[in-house]
């Protein structure tokens, strides 16, 4: 019985250590884009000014909800952000920069990713006219394929490398 709860103490001390500030933010309840769910993993290289990073992605899109937990190139979870009725929330860790912003990340995310006619485009509207979005083919296969985008204002670029995983 002890080393059960001693377990079950180490288990509360982890998650609380994966994110250390979490808020809402103000988005629409959530709809599945185009009707398909899916479970897409994403290598992100990019520059932020002067600084470098590279993250894993792993999202996770069904019919309830959206799943995104970002991983820093230890294994770290760097931040999260869950979308569903309620509304958006997200997490991240104490040691990440305050410059990462996890909604400005579901708003480029939204901006490359959603279907050109999605009503949620119009919340991130303010945010897609900023950007710089090159696709290898078409954003139709965005989810599979090298997605590249800059952000001039903000000085950054991203090159996003997304692999839809089979069901």
């Amino acid at each position: 019985m002890r080393v059960k709860f001693i377990l079950l103490l180490i288990l509360i001390g982890v998650s609380a250590c994966a994110t250390g500030s979490e808020h809402a933010a103000d988005f629409a309840p959530w709809h599945l884009p185009g009707e398909q769910p899916r479970e897409v993993v994403q290598i992100l290289n990019g520059r932020y000014s002067d600084n470098l990073f590279s993250l894993q992605v792993r999202m996770s899109l069904t019919e309830d909800k959206m799943q995104i937990a970002g991983l820093d190139s230890l294994g770290r979870r760097a931040f999260d952000i869950l979308w569903d009725e309620n509304g958006v929330r997200t997490g991240k860790a104490d040691w990440v920069s305050d410059d990462l912003d996890a909604i400005d990340i579901l708003k480029v995310i939204v901006a490359a990713y959603w279907p050109e006619n999605d009503p949620v485009q119009a919340r991130v509207a303010d945010r897609a006219e900023q950007l710089e979005i090159t696709y290898q083919s078409g954003r139709e296969n965005a989810w599979n394929e090298t997605v590249q985008i800059r952000d001039p204002a903000a000085d950054y670029e991203l090159t996003i490398v997304s692999y839809e995983l089979a069901e």
